[in-house]
């Protein structure tokens, strides 16, 4: 079962995530102070809550280590082959401008660290403090990390406690992880565990599929433009807040409320619905993969190419222009990555894996 108007939403907060990542030197003056565009990042918390209710949707019935098993072999499957092949793209880049072109970067790091990052993010460990704290090659690839390790977290509770207890555990999961994590930044450990952060927001989506499973939303399509309007209200207040404050706020509200607005959509039928079921938003949507982990390269190179290499005055007219070269270059290079790293490399990997 697929409810394409969340592959929509999901394609539009890809794009947001997009916007985000942009340095302040390479978009206009009056847009990267925008209170949406600064919390963006809170969109990635969208994904893992969608992700657990479309994973818990396909995949309720896990029941054996066989089909454990299988399950996980899916998954890397379809994850793998684009982490692969950005990482060891965004390690090349590296490399090359670190050591050709020191100038653009702020700071030239060695191949040995350079190559941890590369082994982090390629091992799904750079959401983790498995192998240090550097974050991995391409920054957005953390979530990745994050999200293998909620696919086996929530596999290894559907398939090795008692029915009854499941969803009392995965209570226990969202509150212990609440803990650790406010724990961690009230005492300033200095541990990835954005892992956690996974967990909780891919578990919140479980709990969303089971209400939608119990009783599937029958929501007035009123519901949309008053979901819209909490989001931004949400976003603003975050944007006003700071430090400890802002984590506790974010890690509380956030996944909960992108569960309550993805149960509620799944319901309705208005504009909003309408516009993500759309041709451009379901293209989008099935986009989203690559655009998540193709964009935070482009972002980097091709403003710095145009700004810092070429000297060209960034004013907002300049910036602006380089903002939609950024953004067409990321949806274009996505749809080449979907079609042949995605699905034709996907497509070898699960032959290689399943030897079929």
């Amino acid at each position: 079962m697929r409810l394409h108007k969340l592959d929509g939403l999901r394609g539009l907060f890809s794009l947001m995530v997009v916007f985000f990542h942009f340095d302040p030197y390479a978009v206009p003056s009056y847009l990267y102070p925008n209170f949406i565009i600064r919390e963006s990042w809170t969109f990635v918390d969208f994904f893992f809550v969608l992700s657990g209710f479309v994973i818990s949707l396909n995949y309720h019935h896990l029941s054996s280590k066989e089909a454990l098993w299988l399950y996980m072999k899916k998954r890397f499957i379809r994850l793998y082959p684009l982490l692969f092949y950005t990482v060891m793209l965004f390690f090349i880049v590296d490399v090359s401008i670190n050591y050709l072109m020191p100038k653009m970067v702020e700071n030239v790091d060695s191949i040995g660290v350079l190559i941890t990052r590369l082994f982090d993010s390629l091992l799904f460990m750079n959401s983790t403090p498995v192998l240090g704290n550097s974050g991995g090659i391409n920054g957005p690839s953390w979530s990745i990390s994050a999200e293998m390790i909620a696919y086996m977290y929530f596999g290894l509770l559907l398939v090795f406690t008692p029915k009854k207890l499941k969803n009392v555990l995965f209570v226990i999961g969202i509150l212990l992880g609440y803990a650790i994590l406010i724990l961690a930044k009230v005492q300033d450990w200095a541990l990835d565990l954005r892992f956690i952060r996974g967990i909780i927001s891919f578990s919140i989506g479980y709990f969303t599929w089971f209400f939608y499973n119990k009783k599937p939303s029958k929501s007035p399509n009123v519901i949309e433009y008053l979901l819209l309007i909490v989001l931004g209200l949400l976003l603003f207040q975050l944007h006003s807040m700071v430090f400890v404050p802002k984590m506790i706020f974010f890690t509380f509200i956030f996944p909960l409320f992108f569960g309550v607005f993805i149960y509620l959509l799944t319901g309705s039928n208005g504009l909003l619905s309408k516009l993500m079921d759309s041709k451009l938003f379901r293209y989008l949507g099935k986009l989203s993969y690559s655009i998540y982990l193709n964009h935070f390269l482009l972002v980097l190179v091709v403003p710095a190419f145009f700004f810092k290499y070429l000297k060209i005055t960034n004013t907002d007219t300049n910036t602006l222009l380089s903002t939609l070269l950024v953004i067409i270059l990321t949806i274009g290079y996505s749809h080449l990555t979907n079609l042949f790293i995605e699905q034709k490399c996907g497509k070898e990997l699960k032959k290689w894996i399943f030897g079929a």
